[in-house]
């Protein structure tokens, strides 16, 4: 029930300028249902301009697995430009199965407001898929404020 606080904001609002400063296609911001996560996903929609706004899913809710949210994007849309805003342990757990096929065989240790981007050919993946990169917050902040 907690709300992002003011500061939180404001670093959420430098993170996105990194993403903008790095050119990263955002077409779609897909969210857990839980209020940060929906109020993190309005702030990056609303700094992409996004007029379809957010995309609040239950397959990122807490527990979910990484089944129901490789489910939620393979709905008749191309998956491509798309910010998916969850939880820890569950966004390591997609991101394994994304890269090598098993949920519990990589441990990417996400950090609130951090990003990575990958390439998978199929939703759901019938290849292994490539990290095209891993972010932290402080390193999108910082490419944020240099531009």
């Amino acid at each position: 029930d907690r709300r992002l606080t003011g500061e939180g904001k404001r670093k959420l609002r430098e993170v996105v300028a990194g993403m903008r400063a790095l050119e990263l296609p955002v077409e779609r911001v897909l969210a857990s249902p839980l209020r940060r996560a929906v109020e993190t996903a309005e702030i990056v929609a609303e700094e992409y301009g996004l007029a379809n706004g957010v995309d609040v899913s239950s397959a990122l809710a807490p527990g979910a697995g990484p089944d129901a949210v490789l489910h939620a994007l393979g709905e008749g849309r191309r998956a491509s430009g798309i910010v998916l805003v969850g939880h820890e342990p569950d966004l390591t757990v997609l991101a394994s199965t994304l890269l090598t096929g098993t949920p519990e065989l990589v441990r990417m240790g996400f950090r609130k407001a951090g990003l990575a981007g990958f390439v998978v050919a199929t939703l759901p993946p019938r290849s292994k898929g490539a990290l095209e990169f891993f972010l932290t917050p402080g390193q999108l902040r910082r490419i944020g404020r240099a531009h």
